[in-house]
Protein backbone atom coordinates (compact mmCIF):
# COMPACT_ATOMS: atom_id res chain seq x y z
CA UNK A 1 0.00 0.00 0.00
CA UNK A 2 3.34 2.35 -0.25
CA UNK A 3 1.82 3.48 -3.36
CA UNK A 4 -1.14 5.29 -2.09
CA UNK A 5 -0.92 8.93 -1.44
CA UNK A 6 -3.84 9.43 0.35
CA UNK A 7 -3.01 8.94 3.96
CA UNK A 8 -6.86 8.15 5.06
CA UNK A 9 -7.11 5.70 2.13
CA UNK A 10 -3.41 4.22 2.80
CA UNK A 11 -4.44 3.71 6.69
CA UNK A 12 -8.05 2.42 5.68
CA UNK A 13 -6.83 -0.04 2.94
CA UNK A 14 -3.86 -1.35 5.29
CA UNK A 15 -6.01 -2.14 8.03
CA UNK A 16 -8.18 -4.60 5.32
CA UNK A 17 -5.08 -6.75 5.02
CA UNK A 18 -6.12 -8.54 7.84
CA UNK A 19 -9.10 -9.64 7.36
CA UNK A 20 -9.76 -13.46 6.81
CA UNK A 21 -9.48 -14.86 3.55
CA UNK A 22 -13.30 -15.09 2.69
CA UNK A 23 -14.16 -11.37 3.37
CA UNK A 24 -10.71 -10.43 1.47
CA UNK A 25 -12.60 -11.82 -1.56
CA UNK A 26 -15.63 -9.88 -0.94
CA UNK A 27 -14.49 -7.08 -0.02
CA UNK A 28 -12.00 -7.61 -3.50
CA UNK A 29 -15.32 -8.19 -5.36
CA UNK A 30 -17.24 -4.66 -3.83
CA UNK A 31 -13.47 -2.76 -4.69
CA UNK A 32 -14.14 -3.62 -7.97
CA UNK A 33 -17.46 -3.03 -8.80
CA UNK A 34 -16.59 0.58 -7.11
CA UNK A 35 -13.76 0.71 -9.63
CA UNK A 36 -16.28 0.90 -11.98
CA UNK A 37 -18.72 3.28 -11.02
CA UNK A 38 -15.65 6.13 -9.66
CA UNK A 39 -14.98 9.12 -12.43
CA UNK A 40 -11.54 10.84 -11.78
CA UNK A 41 -13.52 14.30 -12.10
CA UNK A 42 -15.99 13.56 -9.56
CA UNK A 43 -15.31 13.75 -5.56
CA UNK A 44 -16.51 11.16 -2.91
CA UNK A 45 -16.52 11.00 1.28
CA UNK A 46 -14.97 8.56 3.33
CA UNK A 47 -18.21 7.35 4.18
CA UNK A 48 -18.90 6.53 0.66
CA UNK A 49 -15.89 4.29 0.01
CA UNK A 50 -15.39 2.30 3.60
CA UNK A 51 -19.23 0.98 2.96
CA UNK A 52 -19.02 0.31 -0.53
CA UNK A 53 -15.70 -1.90 0.24
CA UNK A 54 -16.08 -3.11 3.78
CA UNK A 55 -19.66 -3.02 4.28
CA UNK A 56 -19.49 -0.38 7.11
CA UNK A 57 -20.02 3.11 8.20
CA UNK A 58 -17.32 4.70 10.01
CA UNK A 59 -18.33 7.18 13.18
CA UNK A 60 -15.23 9.01 13.51
CA UNK A 61 -14.59 12.74 12.57
CA UNK A 62 -12.85 11.25 9.10
CA UNK A 63 -15.98 10.16 7.72
CA UNK A 64 -16.94 13.56 5.89
CA UNK A 65 -13.15 14.13 4.24
CA UNK A 66 -13.73 14.50 0.95
CA UNK A 67 -11.42 12.09 -1.63
CA UNK A 68 -10.77 13.12 -4.98
CA UNK A 69 -12.11 10.54 -7.97
CA UNK A 70 -8.51 10.56 -9.21
CA UNK A 71 -6.96 9.53 -5.77
CA UNK A 72 -9.74 7.00 -5.10
CA UNK A 73 -9.20 5.02 -8.46
CA UNK A 74 -5.54 5.03 -7.49
CA UNK A 75 -5.93 3.67 -4.46
CA UNK A 76 -8.41 0.94 -5.72
CA UNK A 77 -6.25 0.13 -8.30
CA UNK A 78 -3.25 -0.61 -5.75
CA UNK A 79 -5.70 -2.68 -3.22
CA UNK A 80 -7.09 -4.39 -5.92
CA UNK A 81 -3.73 -5.87 -7.66
CA UNK A 82 -2.50 -6.45 -3.66
CA UNK A 83 -5.29 -8.37 -2.37
CA UNK A 84 -5.34 -10.23 -6.03
CA UNK A 85 -1.87 -11.45 -5.25
CA UNK A 86 -2.84 -12.63 -2.15
CA UNK A 87 -6.44 -15.00 -2.50
CA UNK A 88 -6.19 -15.78 -6.10
CA UNK A 89 -8.95 -17.93 -6.50
CA UNK A 90 -9.37 -21.19 -8.76
CA UNK A 91 -11.16 -21.64 -11.89
CA UNK A 92 -15.34 -20.80 -10.85
CA UNK A 93 -17.03 -23.42 -12.20
CA UNK A 94 -18.36 -23.83 -16.16
CA UNK A 95 -21.20 -21.86 -15.62
CA UNK A 96 -18.74 -18.89 -14.73
CA UNK A 97 -16.33 -19.03 -17.72
CA UNK A 98 -12.93 -17.36 -17.34
CA UNK A 99 -10.81 -16.12 -20.29
CA UNK A 100 -7.56 -16.04 -20.85
CA UNK A 101 -5.88 -12.87 -22.51
CA UNK A 102 -5.06 -15.23 -25.35
CA UNK A 103 -8.99 -16.40 -25.35
CA UNK A 104 -10.19 -13.06 -25.97
CA UNK A 105 -7.55 -12.08 -28.68
CA UNK A 106 -9.13 -15.30 -30.59
CA UNK A 107 -12.68 -13.69 -29.76
CA UNK A 108 -12.31 -10.32 -30.72
CA UNK A 109 -9.43 -10.98 -33.43
CA UNK A 110 -7.01 -8.76 -31.91
CA UNK A 111 -3.78 -9.21 -30.56
CA UNK A 112 -2.44 -9.79 -26.80
CA UNK A 113 -1.05 -6.37 -26.95
CA UNK A 114 -4.43 -5.02 -27.63
CA UNK A 115 -5.78 -6.89 -25.09
CA UNK A 116 -3.46 -5.61 -22.03
CA UNK A 117 -4.17 -2.11 -23.68
CA UNK A 118 -7.60 -2.42 -23.18
CA UNK A 119 -6.68 -3.18 -19.16
CA UNK A 120 -5.91 0.45 -19.23
CA UNK A 121 -9.16 1.65 -20.70
CA UNK A 122 -11.46 -0.44 -18.32
CA UNK A 123 -11.16 -3.90 -18.95
CA UNK A 124 -11.11 -5.92 -15.62
CA UNK A 125 -8.93 -8.75 -15.21
CA UNK A 126 -7.97 -11.05 -12.00
CA UNK A 127 -5.60 -13.45 -10.92
CA UNK A 128 -6.91 -16.76 -11.64
CA UNK A 129 -5.35 -20.20 -10.23
CA UNK A 130 -5.81 -22.34 -13.45
CA UNK A 131 -5.33 -26.13 -13.48
CA UNK A 132 -1.75 -26.32 -13.55
CA UNK A 133 -1.54 -24.54 -10.10
CA UNK A 134 -0.48 -21.28 -11.29
CA UNK A 135 -1.61 -18.24 -10.99
CA UNK A 136 -2.36 -16.71 -14.60
CA UNK A 137 -4.72 -13.30 -15.60
CA UNK A 138 -8.25 -13.63 -16.14
CA UNK A 139 -11.41 -12.46 -17.09
CA UNK A 140 -14.70 -12.78 -15.95
CA UNK A 141 -17.80 -13.32 -18.76
CA UNK A 142 -19.71 -10.32 -17.08
CA UNK A 143 -16.80 -7.94 -17.20
CA UNK A 144 -15.92 -9.12 -20.77
CA UNK A 145 -19.01 -8.64 -21.97
CA UNK A 146 -19.55 -5.03 -19.74
CA UNK A 147 -16.39 -3.75 -21.09
CA UNK A 148 -17.58 -4.50 -24.83
CA UNK A 149 -20.72 -3.30 -24.62
CA UNK A 150 -19.08 0.08 -23.06
CA UNK A 151 -16.64 0.38 -25.54
CA UNK A 152 -18.51 -0.81 -28.39
CA UNK A 153 -16.37 1.44 -31.18
CA UNK A 154 -13.26 1.09 -29.66
CA UNK A 155 -13.39 -3.17 -30.07
CA UNK A 156 -15.24 -2.89 -33.88
CA UNK A 157 -12.22 -0.50 -34.62
CA UNK A 158 -9.84 -2.78 -33.08
CA UNK A 159 -11.30 -6.02 -34.85
CA UNK A 160 -11.08 -4.06 -38.24
CA UNK A 161 -6.99 -4.93 -38.02
CA UNK A 162 -6.04 -8.11 -39.21
CA UNK A 163 -2.57 -9.66 -38.64
CA UNK A 164 0.02 -9.30 -41.32
CA UNK A 165 0.12 -12.76 -43.46
CA UNK A 166 2.89 -14.33 -44.20
CA UNK A 167 2.76 -12.80 -47.70
CA UNK A 168 2.68 -9.30 -46.61
CA UNK A 169 5.65 -10.08 -44.07
CA UNK A 170 8.01 -11.37 -46.82
CA UNK A 171 6.91 -8.26 -48.93
CA UNK A 172 7.92 -5.43 -46.56
CA UNK A 173 10.79 -7.02 -45.34
CA UNK A 174 11.94 -6.95 -49.39
CA UNK A 175 10.76 -3.88 -49.52
CA UNK A 176 12.62 -2.85 -46.56
CA UNK A 177 15.55 -4.71 -48.17
CA UNK A 178 15.32 -2.83 -51.00
CA UNK A 179 15.05 0.91 -49.85
CA UNK A 180 18.37 0.12 -47.58
CA UNK A 181 20.38 -0.46 -50.52
CA UNK A 182 19.25 1.68 -52.57
CA UNK A 183 20.55 4.22 -50.45
CA UNK A 184 17.71 5.59 -47.73
CA UNK A 185 20.01 5.31 -44.31
CA UNK A 186 17.20 6.80 -42.08
CA UNK A 187 15.32 4.17 -40.07
CA UNK A 188 12.15 6.98 -39.83
CA UNK A 189 11.99 7.07 -43.43
CA UNK A 190 12.04 3.57 -44.72
CA UNK A 191 9.26 3.03 -42.18
CA UNK A 192 7.03 5.68 -42.82
CA UNK A 193 7.51 5.35 -46.91
CA UNK A 194 6.25 1.38 -46.42
CA UNK A 195 3.81 2.35 -43.97
CA UNK A 196 2.65 4.62 -46.87
CA UNK A 197 2.74 1.92 -49.54
CA UNK A 198 0.98 -1.00 -47.12
CA UNK A 199 -1.39 1.27 -45.15
CA UNK A 200 0.21 -0.38 -41.66
CA UNK A 201 1.21 1.20 -38.79
CA UNK A 202 4.93 2.30 -39.17
CA UNK A 203 5.32 0.31 -35.28
CA UNK A 204 3.84 -2.91 -36.46
CA UNK A 205 6.74 -2.83 -39.57
CA UNK A 206 9.48 -1.47 -37.37
CA UNK A 207 8.81 -4.82 -35.42
CA UNK A 208 8.51 -6.74 -37.90
CA UNK A 209 11.94 -5.64 -39.35
CA UNK A 210 14.05 -5.62 -36.07
CA UNK A 211 13.19 -9.36 -35.47
CA UNK A 212 13.73 -10.03 -39.25
CA UNK A 213 17.27 -7.89 -38.77
CA UNK A 214 18.45 -10.73 -35.47
CA UNK A 215 18.26 -13.33 -37.75
CA UNK A 216 19.06 -12.22 -41.04
CA UNK A 217 22.75 -10.48 -40.41
CA UNK A 218 24.21 -9.93 -43.70
CA UNK A 219 21.06 -8.48 -44.97
CA UNK A 220 19.94 -6.49 -42.12
CA UNK A 221 17.82 -3.44 -43.30
CA UNK A 222 18.52 -1.30 -40.11
CA UNK A 223 22.10 -0.25 -40.20
CA UNK A 224 24.41 -1.24 -37.22
CA UNK A 225 25.71 1.81 -34.65
CA UNK A 226 28.24 2.93 -35.89
CA UNK A 227 29.92 3.47 -32.53
CA UNK A 228 30.76 6.62 -30.57
CA UNK A 229 31.17 9.62 -31.98
CA UNK A 230 34.31 11.51 -31.54
CA UNK A 231 34.15 14.88 -29.93
CA UNK A 232 35.10 17.23 -32.67
CA UNK A 233 32.15 15.33 -34.35
CA UNK A 234 30.00 16.16 -31.80
CA UNK A 235 30.91 19.86 -31.64
CA UNK A 236 30.17 19.89 -35.91
CA UNK A 237 26.87 18.25 -35.09
CA UNK A 238 26.29 21.02 -32.56
CA UNK A 239 27.70 24.22 -34.67
CA UNK A 240 25.76 22.80 -37.36
CA UNK A 241 22.60 22.75 -35.68
CA UNK A 242 23.23 26.15 -33.93
CA UNK A 243 23.55 27.60 -37.85
CA UNK A 244 20.13 26.60 -38.89
CA UNK A 245 21.00 23.15 -40.47
CA UNK A 246 18.02 20.55 -39.85
CA UNK A 247 18.32 17.34 -38.21
CA UNK A 248 17.62 15.39 -42.05
CA UNK A 249 20.64 16.90 -42.99
CA UNK A 250 22.47 16.19 -39.82
CA UNK A 251 21.53 12.39 -40.32
CA UNK A 252 22.50 12.36 -43.75
CA UNK A 253 25.85 12.92 -43.14
CA UNK A 254 27.01 11.93 -40.03
CA UNK A 255 25.04 8.65 -40.81
CA UNK A 256 23.04 8.44 -37.39
CA UNK A 257 19.08 8.15 -36.33
CA UNK A 258 17.02 11.17 -36.00
CA UNK A 259 17.13 10.31 -32.00
CA UNK A 260 20.64 9.88 -32.12
CA UNK A 261 21.09 13.50 -33.23
CA UNK A 262 18.72 14.30 -30.77
CA UNK A 263 20.08 12.91 -28.07
CA UNK A 264 23.78 14.57 -29.10
CA UNK A 265 22.13 17.60 -29.41
CA UNK A 266 20.33 17.88 -25.84
CA UNK A 267 23.07 16.00 -24.22
CA UNK A 268 25.08 19.10 -25.15
CA UNK A 269 22.78 21.36 -24.19
CA UNK A 270 22.54 20.03 -21.16
CA UNK A 271 25.92 20.09 -20.40
CA UNK A 272 26.22 23.80 -21.06
CA UNK A 273 23.72 24.38 -18.64
CA UNK A 274 25.11 22.61 -15.77
CA UNK A 275 27.90 23.80 -16.28
CA UNK A 276 26.92 27.74 -16.33
CA UNK A 277 26.96 29.30 -12.64
CA UNK A 278 23.52 31.01 -11.58
CA UNK A 279 23.56 32.75 -8.74
CA UNK A 280 20.18 34.63 -7.69
CA UNK A 281 18.99 36.36 -4.44
CA UNK A 282 16.69 34.29 -3.19
CA UNK A 283 13.11 35.20 -1.76
CA UNK A 284 9.95 33.74 0.26
CA UNK A 285 8.04 34.77 -2.99
CA UNK A 286 10.01 32.07 -5.13
CA UNK A 287 8.59 29.20 -3.11
CA UNK A 288 5.15 30.13 -4.05
CA UNK A 289 3.94 28.29 -7.49
CA UNK A 290 1.76 30.71 -7.88
CA UNK A 291 3.23 33.87 -6.99
CA UNK A 292 6.38 32.44 -9.14
CA UNK A 293 3.26 31.91 -12.23
CA UNK A 294 2.45 35.51 -11.74
CA UNK A 295 6.12 36.98 -11.57
CA UNK A 296 7.17 35.26 -14.68
CA UNK A 297 4.20 36.10 -16.74
CA UNK A 298 4.57 39.49 -16.35
CA UNK A 299 6.18 40.61 -19.33
CA UNK A 300 7.44 43.83 -18.41
CA UNK A 301 8.57 45.28 -21.80
CA UNK A 302 12.57 46.48 -22.51
CA UNK A 303 11.21 50.09 -23.09
CA UNK A 304 11.33 52.50 -19.81
CA UNK A 305 10.57 56.16 -19.23
CA UNK A 306 12.55 59.18 -20.93
CA UNK A 307 11.49 58.47 -24.62
CA UNK A 308 14.79 56.33 -25.13
CA UNK A 309 13.88 52.37 -25.76
CA UNK A 310 16.33 51.65 -22.58
CA UNK A 311 18.35 54.54 -21.84
CA UNK A 312 15.27 55.70 -19.38
CA UNK A 313 15.71 56.37 -15.84
CA UNK A 314 13.68 53.75 -14.20
CA UNK A 315 11.52 54.52 -11.34
CA UNK A 316 11.40 52.47 -8.12
CA UNK A 317 8.24 50.35 -8.74
CA UNK A 318 9.64 49.50 -12.17
CA UNK A 319 12.90 48.79 -10.87
CA UNK A 320 11.78 46.32 -8.21
CA UNK A 321 9.76 44.63 -10.49
CA UNK A 322 12.90 44.02 -12.69
CA UNK A 323 15.01 42.69 -10.50
CA UNK A 324 12.18 40.16 -9.18
CA UNK A 325 11.43 38.71 -12.31
CA UNK A 326 14.95 38.77 -13.01
CA UNK A 327 16.03 36.52 -9.83
CA UNK A 328 12.69 34.29 -10.40
CA UNK A 329 13.79 33.54 -13.32
CA UNK A 330 17.36 31.93 -12.78
CA UNK A 331 15.77 30.74 -9.37
CA UNK A 332 13.38 29.00 -11.46
CA UNK A 333 16.14 27.70 -14.15
CA UNK A 334 18.46 26.58 -11.62
CA UNK A 335 15.78 24.35 -9.92
CA UNK A 336 14.65 23.17 -12.97
CA UNK A 337 17.96 22.46 -13.74
CA UNK A 338 18.79 20.46 -10.68
CA UNK A 339 16.37 17.32 -12.31
CA UNK A 340 17.68 17.67 -15.53
CA UNK A 341 19.55 14.51 -16.10
CA UNK A 342 22.92 15.15 -18.91
CA UNK A 343 22.41 12.12 -20.74
CA UNK A 344 18.46 11.70 -20.84
CA UNK A 345 17.12 14.98 -21.11
CA UNK A 346 13.88 16.16 -22.64
CA UNK A 347 14.10 19.19 -25.36
CA UNK A 348 11.61 20.40 -24.21
CA UNK A 349 12.50 20.88 -20.71
CA UNK A 350 15.83 22.01 -22.10
CA UNK A 351 14.29 24.79 -23.92
CA UNK A 352 12.32 25.96 -21.25
CA UNK A 353 15.33 26.81 -19.26
CA UNK A 354 17.00 28.44 -21.93
CA UNK A 355 14.56 30.58 -22.28
CA UNK A 356 14.13 31.79 -18.46
CA UNK A 357 17.96 32.31 -18.37
CA UNK A 358 17.56 34.23 -22.35
CA UNK A 359 15.12 36.45 -21.13
CA UNK A 360 17.46 37.11 -17.53
CA UNK A 361 19.84 38.48 -19.93
CA UNK A 362 17.51 40.57 -21.25
CA UNK A 363 16.40 42.07 -18.11
CA UNK A 364 20.00 42.38 -16.70
CA UNK A 365 20.77 44.34 -19.74
CA UNK A 366 17.60 46.85 -19.56
CA UNK A 367 19.24 47.58 -15.70
CA UNK A 368 22.34 48.12 -17.25
CA UNK A 369 21.39 50.06 -19.79
CA UNK A 370 19.50 52.57 -17.77
CA UNK A 371 22.20 53.16 -15.43
CA UNK A 372 24.96 53.56 -17.85
CA UNK A 373 25.44 57.54 -16.88
CA UNK A 374 26.01 56.46 -13.54
CA UNK A 375 29.03 54.98 -14.47
CA UNK A 376 30.15 58.02 -16.86
CA UNK A 377 29.54 60.16 -13.57
CA UNK A 378 31.26 58.48 -11.09
CA UNK A 379 34.07 58.15 -13.56
CA UNK A 380 34.17 61.55 -14.36
CA UNK A 381 35.47 62.34 -11.08
CA UNK A 382 38.43 60.31 -10.98
CA UNK A 383 39.55 61.92 -14.39
CA UNK A 384 41.70 64.64 -12.77
CA UNK A 385 43.79 61.88 -10.95
CA UNK A 386 45.69 61.06 -13.97
CA UNK A 387 43.10 57.63 -14.86
CA UNK A 388 42.10 57.32 -18.64
CA UNK A 389 38.39 58.63 -18.66
CA UNK A 390 37.63 55.30 -21.68
CA UNK A 391 39.40 52.81 -19.15
CA UNK A 392 37.41 54.05 -16.18
CA UNK A 393 34.35 53.65 -17.82
CA UNK A 394 35.34 50.03 -18.53
CA UNK A 395 36.09 49.26 -15.28
CA UNK A 396 32.70 51.15 -14.39
CA UNK A 397 30.49 48.63 -16.84
CA UNK A 398 32.22 45.44 -15.26
CA UNK A 399 31.57 47.14 -11.63
CA UNK A 400 27.96 47.51 -12.83
CA UNK A 401 27.09 44.64 -14.15
CA UNK A 402 28.32 42.95 -10.84
CA UNK A 403 26.46 45.01 -9.30
CA UNK A 404 23.18 43.69 -10.81
CA UNK A 405 24.49 40.28 -9.70
CA UNK A 406 24.93 41.09 -6.11
CA UNK A 407 22.23 43.49 -5.89
CA UNK A 408 18.99 42.15 -3.01
CA UNK A 409 16.06 43.91 -4.20
CA UNK A 410 13.95 42.76 -0.78
CA UNK A 411 16.31 45.23 1.34
CA UNK A 412 14.45 48.76 0.31
CA UNK A 413 17.17 50.15 -1.01
CA UNK A 414 17.64 51.64 -4.57
CA UNK A 415 20.26 49.92 -7.42
CA UNK A 416 21.54 53.74 -8.11
CA UNK A 417 22.88 53.88 -4.54
CA UNK A 418 23.93 50.05 -4.04
CA UNK A 419 25.63 50.56 -7.78
CA UNK A 420 27.34 53.71 -7.06
CA UNK A 421 28.86 52.23 -4.00
CA UNK A 422 30.12 49.27 -5.84
CA UNK A 423 31.81 51.24 -8.55
CA UNK A 424 33.67 53.63 -6.31
CA UNK A 425 35.34 50.64 -4.29
CA UNK A 426 36.19 48.95 -7.39
CA UNK A 427 37.95 52.70 -8.65
CA UNK A 428 39.30 53.10 -5.19
CA UNK A 429 41.16 49.45 -5.37
CA UNK A 430 42.48 50.46 -9.05
CA UNK A 431 43.43 53.81 -7.88
CA UNK A 432 45.66 53.77 -4.55
CA UNK A 433 45.97 57.86 -5.12
CA UNK A 434 41.86 57.73 -4.77
CA UNK A 435 41.65 55.56 -1.75
CA UNK A 436 44.52 57.47 0.49
CA UNK A 437 44.81 60.37 -0.63
CA UNK A 438 45.48 63.03 2.04
CA UNK A 439 42.40 65.54 1.47
CA UNK A 440 39.46 64.17 3.73
CA UNK A 441 37.27 66.67 3.54
CA UNK A 442 35.76 65.33 0.18
CA UNK A 443 35.06 69.53 -1.03
CA UNK A 444 36.38 69.00 -4.70
CA UNK A 445 34.10 66.29 -5.49
CA UNK A 446 30.44 67.32 -6.90
CA UNK A 447 27.67 65.28 -5.75
CA UNK A 448 26.20 62.24 -7.90
CA UNK A 449 23.21 63.51 -11.11
CA UNK A 450 20.66 61.57 -10.20
CA UNK A 451 16.70 61.99 -10.85
CA UNK A 452 15.46 62.99 -7.47
CA UNK A 453 12.40 60.47 -7.81
CA UNK A 454 15.26 57.84 -6.82
CA UNK A 455 15.49 59.05 -3.72
CA UNK A 456 18.59 60.56 -1.93
CA UNK A 457 21.42 61.94 -3.57
CA UNK A 458 24.69 60.22 -2.88
CA UNK A 459 28.33 62.23 -3.47
CA UNK A 460 31.87 60.28 -3.49
CA UNK A 461 32.61 61.97 -0.21
CA UNK A 462 30.76 59.21 1.45
CA UNK A 463 33.50 56.36 0.86
CA UNK A 464 35.35 57.96 2.63
CA UNK A 465 33.46 59.16 5.46
CA UNK A 466 32.54 54.90 5.39
CA UNK A 467 36.28 54.34 5.35
CA UNK A 468 36.49 56.37 8.44
CA UNK A 469 33.60 55.69 10.29
CA UNK A 470 34.25 51.89 9.51
CA UNK A 471 38.39 52.67 10.95
CA UNK A 472 36.47 53.92 14.52
CA UNK A 473 33.57 51.33 14.42
CA UNK A 474 36.44 48.56 14.18
CA UNK A 475 39.18 50.22 17.32
CA UNK A 476 35.93 50.75 19.49
CA UNK A 477 34.00 46.92 19.05
CA UNK A 478 37.05 44.71 18.63
CA UNK A 479 40.03 43.18 20.39
CA UNK A 480 42.93 43.84 19.58
CA UNK A 481 43.36 40.29 18.16
CA UNK A 482 40.42 40.67 16.52
CA UNK A 483 41.56 43.90 14.90
CA UNK A 484 44.71 42.60 14.04
CA UNK A 485 42.70 39.67 11.55
CA UNK A 486 40.29 42.11 10.22
CA UNK A 487 42.33 44.33 9.19
CA UNK A 488 45.26 42.19 8.00
CA UNK A 489 42.31 39.50 6.40
CA UNK A 490 40.41 42.64 4.32
CA UNK A 491 44.09 44.91 4.01
CA UNK A 492 41.79 47.76 5.83
CA UNK A 493 45.71 49.40 6.53
CA UNK A 494 45.99 53.08 5.95
CA UNK A 495 49.74 53.39 4.78
CA UNK A 496 50.24 55.23 1.46
CA UNK A 497 50.60 51.53 -0.31
CA UNK A 498 48.11 49.48 -0.25
CA UNK A 499 48.81 45.91 0.67
CA UNK A 500 47.37 42.84 -0.15
CA UNK A 501 44.99 41.13 1.89
CA UNK A 502 46.44 37.80 4.38
CA UNK A 503 45.01 34.44 3.90
CA UNK A 504 43.86 33.61 7.30
CA UNK A 505 46.89 30.88 7.15
CA UNK A 506 49.15 33.67 6.86
CA UNK A 507 47.37 34.98 9.84
CA UNK A 508 47.14 32.24 11.76
CA UNK A 509 51.00 31.74 11.41
CA UNK A 510 51.52 35.18 12.82
CA UNK A 511 49.29 34.61 15.70
CA UNK A 512 50.19 31.09 16.48
CA UNK A 513 46.56 30.03 15.78
CA UNK A 514 45.34 27.20 13.32
CA UNK A 515 43.54 29.10 9.97
CA UNK A 516 40.46 27.02 11.30
CA UNK A 517 40.59 29.28 14.91
CA UNK A 518 41.36 32.22 12.67
CA UNK A 519 38.31 31.96 10.75
CA UNK A 520 35.93 31.34 14.02
CA UNK A 521 37.54 34.36 15.69
CA UNK A 522 36.81 36.51 12.58
CA UNK A 523 33.01 35.35 12.21
CA UNK A 524 32.83 36.58 16.02
CA UNK A 525 34.53 40.01 14.98
CA UNK A 526 31.88 40.37 12.04
CA UNK A 527 28.55 39.96 13.88
CA UNK A 528 30.04 42.35 15.64
CA UNK A 529 30.53 44.82 13.16
CA UNK A 530 27.12 44.22 11.48
CA UNK A 531 25.33 45.27 14.26
CA UNK A 532 27.59 48.39 14.21
CA UNK A 533 27.86 49.06 10.47
CA UNK A 534 25.34 50.75 8.10
CA UNK A 535 24.57 47.99 4.95
CA UNK A 536 26.68 49.61 2.95
CA UNK A 537 29.52 50.38 5.49
CA UNK A 538 30.07 46.34 5.74
CA UNK A 539 29.52 45.95 2.00
CA UNK A 540 32.62 48.51 1.99
CA UNK A 541 34.48 46.06 4.59
CA UNK A 542 33.98 42.28 2.92
CA UNK A 543 33.28 43.22 -0.51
Amino acid sequence: MRRIKNELLKLFFSGLRFAPRGQKERELARAEDLLHIVRPEMEYPFEFVCFKVAGFRPQSPDAEQIIRGEELISALNTFIASTNRQVAPAIPAPGDAVFTVEDLARRFKVSTKTIHRWRSRGLRGRLFVFDHGRKKLGFLAPAVDRFAADNRDLVEKAAGFNQLSPQEKDHIVARAVALAEGGIKSRHRILMKIAAETGRSPEAIRGLLVAYDKKAKDRSVFRKSQGRLRLREIKQICRARSQGASIGELMEKFDRSRSSIYRIINTRRAGDLLERNIAWIDSPEFDDPQKVEAIISDHYGAATPGGSETRGLLTRQQETDLFRRYNCLKCQARRLLDDVDRVHCANRQLGRIEDYLEEATRIKKTIIEANLRLVSSVAQKHQALGAQRADLISEGNFSLMRAVEKFDYTRGYRFSTYAMWAIAKDFAKRIPEEAHRPDKSGGDVTQLQQDMRLGPIVDFAAVERAHSSLDEVIGHNLTEREQYIVRNHFALDTGPVKRKPKTLRQIGEELNLSSERVRQIELIALQKLRHNLSPEEFDLLTG
